[in-house]
């Protein structure tokens, strides 16, 4: 597991650049809006919360940000948004798909009401609206000729949190975006994805364990923290090596996954990698590898009869 410690140098590839980001007005959106202003980027970033998102919009300057009220649910509305962007600002360099909501409630409490169907509300913004993002991130960076798409799945993306039963599984279809994106994203496009994983971060989504995780001294992520690991891979497609700020991730920075824990971030997408053939077996390995390579890019799997 690599620890990613981005450089000056790193983070100074990011000035002049346009970020389109979605849920921009709280939390690490927030948080992400202000990191890349502050390294000289131009953003445009998106939310429901209008007071919140124009007042955040207004204190860090008009001629570097631009925020529209947007429901991510709506293709419509997040197209536009992305029209928007490109209008004012020329192009677009980074796509953020970071919205997302929590759940209340438990879908399968024994108490639940089965003739009706649970909300999919969770669902509809943490996993729809990051497709329809990620499509058209990818979209417009093609017109811009590359760029990076940042997918924000969550550490429910890939480790079991009872009780979660929507956000977790809509965290990790955010995850297996990437996964499906990866093989084709940079080599055909030149457009790096990656996902980033918090854990425990102190915002509005974790206020209801942050007493007890804190009473038992738990690693605590501040909403910078996540900030700075988008920011690292955002700055994936900008010339710069391992050597340069990626501290050893292994090269290109493409199809990684950025756990973030206590502050710090991690790649940890290499090591499932390259541990498979432990953990799936050395014959099923080599068998699986095979079959990868004659479904090769997927261009045969929605072709017309």
């Amino acid at each position: 597991m690599t620890e990613l410690i981005p450089s000056p140098a790193l983070l100074s590839t990011l000035s002049g650049k346009v970020l389109l980001l979605t849920g921009g007005a709280n939390g690490i959106g927030a948080a992400t809006v202000r990191l890349f202003v502050s390294l000289g980027a131009k953003v445009a970033f998106c939310d429901l919360d209008s007071v919140r998102g124009e007042a955040l919009a207004a204190e860090l300057g008009g001629e570097k940000t631009l925020f529209v009220k947007v429901d991510v649910t709506q293709y419509s509305q997040q197209y536009a948004f992305f029209q928007r962007c490109r209008e004012k600002f020329g192009t677009i360099d980074i796509v953020v798909a970071n919205a997302g909501v929590t759940e209340v409630g438990d879908i399968f409490a024994p108490s639940e009401d089965l003739s009706k169907p649970p909300p999919m509300l969770v669902l509809d913004v943490n996993l729809k609206a990051a497709l329809y993002t990620a499509r058209l991130g990818l979209g417009f960076l093609r017109e811009s000729g590359g760029g990076a798409l940042v997918l924000v799945s969550s550490t429910a993306g890939f480790k079991e949190s009872p009780g979660l039963w929507v956000y977790g599984s809509s965290k990790h279809g955010v995850y297996g975006l990437m996964r499906m994106l990866r093989p084709v994203s940079l080599s055909r496009w030149g457009i790096a994805v990656n996902t980033i994983c918090p854990w425990m971060t102190k915002t509005a989504l974790v206020e209801g364990i942050e007493d007890k995780w804190a009473a038992a001294g738990l690693p605590e992520n501040e909403s910078a923290d996540v900030a700075k690991a988008i920011a690292i891979t955002a700055s994936a497609n900008n010339g710069h090596n391992g050597h340069g700020g990626h501290a050893g991730a292994a090269l290109p920075f493409n199809g990684k996954a950025v756990y973030v824990a206590g502050g710090r971030s991690f790649e940890i997408e290499d090591t499932i990698d390259r541990l498979e053939p432990q953990w799936l077996g050395e014959q099923n390995h080599v068998d699986l590898e095979k079959g990868q390579a004659v479904l090769g890019i997927g261009d045969k799997w929605t072709s017309k009869q």
